[in-house]
């Protein structure tokens, strides 16, 4: 009788202790690219047409990684709900070329923060007796963004405090600048992916587009691939 009722109990111990919220801490690689850009270095020059004295040049850049955490609730029927936070950043080189400066591929930083609301859906489930479950799923939801600005000249003259020649950069003037320029952006997303359940542990590997304009500047949306690890509560 006790054999009968412990292989019972690990019959039915899968569906019944998994957990009904997780969290989870979850990694990240955006997928997306910013081109190159150069612009020149004009003055006004009183009967005459502008002068240019020297060039600004932006050198691109390509993709960004991230780490995040994220929350979600499986008690609701049909549907479960999905909160996620993630930070992502990269860095990339920028040029000042005039007759008294000579700022060659410097570098600065793109770092964005980010917030996802899904709604998802399991699609096809995969059991495993007595250990683990596995479910394909897909989702949608909405999403917003705060990130910072490319830096351009107008930026670069701004946190030097017009004092271009030396490069030395006032971190007030440039915190300030930040703020007043963020990048803000809102928009919607839909993602697909794997869901593997072990007890109270689980693992998400999953693919998501994000539709928002700007957040990468230039670009009105980006992929990313993910992984998360969670835990039950």
């Amino acid at each position: 009788m006790k054999k009968y009722l412990i292989i019972t109990l690990l019959a039915v111990l899968p569906s019944s202790i998994f957990a009904i919220a997780g969290l989870g801490l979850s990694v990240n690689q955006s997928l997306f690219s910013v081109g190159s850009s150069s612009s020149p270095l004009l003055v006004e020059v009183p009967g005459l047409d502008p002068m240019e004295v020297g060039s600004f040049t932006h050198h691109g850049f390509e993709n960004a990684a991230g780490i995040g955490g994220d929350l979600y609730l499986d008690i609701i029927p049909v549907i479960d709900l999905d909160v996620e936070f993630n930070v992502v950043g990269n860095l990339y080189n920028f040029s000042f070329i005039n007759p008294v400066s000579n700022l060659d591929s410097v570098q600065f930083a793109y770092a964005a923060a980010n917030t996802y609301i899904t709604i998802q859906k399991s699609v096809f489930d995969l059991g495993i007796p007595f250990l683990a479950r596995a479910n394909l799923y897909a989702g949608l939801g909405y999403n917003q963004h705060v990130g910072t600005p490319m830096i351009n000249q107008e930026m670069l003259t701004t946190v030097v405090g017009g004092n271009i020649e030396t490069g030395e950069i006032d971190e007030d003037a440039l915190i300030d600048y930040l703020k007043e320029n963020k990048l803000e952006a809102t928009g919607f997303h839909v993602q697909a992916g794997l869901q593997m359940h072990l007890l109270t542990f689980d693992v998400f590997a999953y693919y998501r587009y994000t539709m928002a304009k700007d957040v990468v500047p230039g670009n009105n949306g980006f992929g990313s691939f993910n992984v998360r690890f969670g835990f039950g509560i």
